[in-house]
Parts: structure tokens; C-alpha cells; sequence
């Protein structure tokens, strides 16, 4: 079993490569899983800046990204309906 501290998962693609992967990975989170998009989605700062730099990467306007990435269905977890 890899070392988690040490493990790679984009050796070999080049940085601008790993950056896009990696916004684009966590933009997926937020928009298909309801609690991560709930606590990182619309109205968030994190969600502002993935969406800037997405947009930035990709040549597209920043309002198209956002709406392509907003959460689906977010979901305070501690909530009624919630999964705790």
C-alpha cells in the first residue's frame, strides 16, 4: 500500500496539466455530492476562486463555469434529511 504522504497520482502530466485536473476534480465534488456542495458551492470563497481559475484555464466566461459547476442538490448534512 503507497505511503498517502508519497503517493502520486499525476506524475508524468505537466503542471498546468495537474492544475486543471485537480480544479476540475474538485468542481465535480462540489456539483454531484450534496453535503461538499453545500459546504463549498455558491456563495463560498473556495467555490469563487475554483471557478475564476477554471474559468481563466479553459478560455470560458466565469458566469458559464459557475453555472456548469453549481451544486446540484447541496445538503447540510446536520440537517433533517441529512445523513447524521
Amino acid at each position: 500500500m503507497a505511503d498517502i504522504f508519497t503517493a502520486k497520482e499525476m506524475e508524468g502530466i505537466e503542471p498546468l496539466g495537474q492544475a486543471k485536473r485537480a480544479i476540475r476534480h474538485t468542481l465535480e465534488r462540489i456539483r454531484n455530492h450534496p453535503e461538499v456542495g453545500f459546504y463549498l458551492g455558491v456563495g463560498t470563497q473556495t467555490f469563487s476562486l475554483l471557478t475564476e481559475a477554471a474559468a481563466t484555464l479553459y478560455g470560458e466566461p466565469v458566469e458559464k463555469v459557475r453555472t456548469h459547476f453549481a451544486p446540484q442538490n447541496p445538503l447540510d448534512p446536520y440537517s433533517e434529511g441529512g445523513d447524521s
